[in-house]
């Protein structure tokens, strides 16, 4: 079996929903806390977890950006 590329994981997570993104995220967390794992395996999904982060957090800005761009044609309208 081969192991996934960093490239492998980008590309899995960039078509991922936040709430895909949360729930595997906290997943790998729930795993690596248990630690019965080895550690090629705590490294792979530290490498996943650290790519759905970012991914998370990627989204979460445009989500702020789309709210702020809503808000300010509210206010403009208002007046």
């Amino acid at each position: 079996m081969t192991k996934p590329s960093p490239k492998n994981f980008e590309k899995k997570i960039s078509k991922m929903s936040f709430e895909s993104a949360m729930t595997r995220l906290e997943e790998i967390v729930e795993i690596l806390s248990s630690q019965k794992i080895n550690l090629d395996s705590m490294i792979e999904l530290y490498e996943e977890g650290n790519f759905l982060r970012e991914h998370c957090a990627k989204r979460l800005d445009e989500a702020k950006m789309k709210v702020e761009i809503v808000s300010k044609k509210e206010k403009l309208s208002d007046e």
